[in-house]
């Protein structure tokens, strides 16, 4: 897949799918993608019809949402392809608790979690249209309260001509001593996005008490719901905020909406409770949901015994012999793997392949296990191309002086059953050189059958 970063000018793109999305997040939104562009950034592709998305910021980089269009089984393994080429955690976000659900009978193992402060607050339509009943009595009264003070108040759709007096809004809005730093910062990025409300089809509507300007909300209809992304008020006029939700309510959350996503609370104490106090119908955990592989079950400090040698983790005492290893040309024809590709103009060097082993260790590629007798490599044996449905491929090789004696057997026994018994692995696979004659006869004894074959490698597979 080639991604695209999502901007201002190509943003229009992507805008029609979120009408195909069933999970009604605020995140999920031409204007909340617009408006923190550029502090959550949107890098997007196409496959098939269908909107991938994946997103990036300072705390995390290349989440994906679950796709949008017509091929989600399709776009979903070109996820995974993806995150496999490029040695990325496969993860998700913005994943309501249905998805959730599928994502888990789909993969082999997963983490799902929220975090509270981004849950969205969704409410019926009609809850804010009239502040009914007793448990919305107090927005009712502020309602009442606010219209006897400012009997000349006036409600309106924001028009072009309107924009000066509204930046100038926000502006005073901003210098509101009760302000967090973050909340002067959505301020700068409500500016901007007020100024393209017209080119992004979005609904805005501003609350006028004599000539001017007390509160103004932006938002946009997605499905059956209408999402506020920007209300601010002025908080010296008492009961603005409630009256001004049930006015965008009234003018905007009509032809079949039925709810009202009022967005997150962001921890804020006072969101919190003031969201919380409009009685929300639901507060919709959006999920991240991690998936992990077989490599997520390996212990650092894992090590396996058998009758002659054992295997653990390679370690810095093990370098020069694993230099050596990788430095036998002979040897290394049949390993599968030529580690000139990925050298570049760097001399080999024990340094060099630690911490190459290392860094794919590091992006859960690969574990190397070293193959020891008496404490010294003799070997290695690889855990490598980890899928998400609980499958591993397992390589190995041993120094010309050690073959032939029953060791790379017994290894590779040992750790088939470490595979299968401790890891609780669906598959094992193993691939050979043709004309590699001894490994292929190896990996039939332990119980693999081929499955397949091309110019290069005989496949083998053992499934539990």
């Amino acid at each position: 897949m080639q991604f695209t970063r999502l901007t201002e000018e190509n943003i229009n793109l992507i805008k029609d799918y979120f009408e195909l999305s069933t999970i009604s997040f605020c995140d999920i939104s031409l204007g909340e993608k617009y408006m923190w562009r550029d502090e959550y950034v949107i890098d997007f592709a196409f496959h098939n019809q269908t909107l991938i998305m994946k997103e990036s910021c300072s705390e995390y980089k290349d989440v994906f949402y679950y796709p949008i269009g017509r091929d989600i089984e399709g776009s979903l393994i070109a996820i995974e392809e993806y995150c496999h080429e490029n040695d990325l955690q496969l993860e998700f976000c913005c994943i309501d608790d249905k998805t959730a659900c599928i994502l888990k009978d789909r993969y082999f193992d997963t983490e799902i979690f929220f975090e509270r402060e981004w849950n969205d607050y969704i409410y019926t339509a009609e809850q804010f249209k009239t502040y009914a009943g007793k448990r919305l009595s107090g927005q009712r009264n502020h309602v009442n309260k606010f219209k006897k003070t400012y009997p000349n108040y006036s409600f309106k759709q924001v028009e072009q001509n309107d924009l000066p007096a509204l930046h100038e809004f926000l502006e005073k809005y901003k210098n509101s001593p009760h302000l967090t730093d973050g909340a002067r910062a959505e301020v700068d990025m409500a500016h901007n996005y007020l100024d393209n409300i017209f080119l992004l089809n979005q609904d805005a509507g501003v609350l006028i008490v004599e000539g001017t300007p007390v509160a103004l909300s932006i938002g946009e209809v997605v499905g059956d719901t209408l999402i506020v992304h920007v209300e601010k008020g002025l908080s010296e006029y008492a009961g603005v905020y409630p009256t001004m939700a049930q006015e965008f309510a009234r003018a905007f959350a009509k032809d079949g909406v039925l709810y009202i996503n009022r967005e997150e609370d962001c921890g804020e104490i006072g969101l919190r409770t003031s969201k919380t106090q409009y009685q929300p119908i639901e507060i919709k955990n959006k999920n991240a949901v991690i998936v992990k592989t077989l490599f997520d079950r390996i212990f650092k400090d894992v090590n396996i015994t058998c009758e002659r040698v054992s295997l653990s983790a390679i370690t810095e005492q093990d370098k020069k012999a694993y230099y050596e290893l990788y430095m036998d040309e002979e040897l290394n024809s049949a390993w599968g793997y030529d580690y000139k590709q990925d050298l570049g103009d760097k001399e080999p060097s024990p340094e060099y392949f630690f911490a190459f082993q290392n860094q794919l260790k590091e992006v859960k590629s690969e574990f190397s296990f070293a193959i020891r007798q008496n404490g010294n490599l003799i070997g290695e044996l690889v855990l490598h191309n980890f899928d998400y449905y609980g499958g591993v491929e397992m390589g190995f090789r041993l120094f010309k002086a050690f073959q032939g004696n029953g060791y790379a057997l017994e290894s590779a026994t040992a750790v088939k059953e470490y595979v299968f018994d401790t890891l609780k692995a669906k598959t094992l696979k193993c691939k050979c050189y043709k004309q590699n004659l001894a490994s292929s006869k190896l990996i039939k004894k332990l119980g693999l059958l081929q499955t397949g074959e091309d110019q290069k490698y005989f496949y083998f597979e053992m499934n539990v």
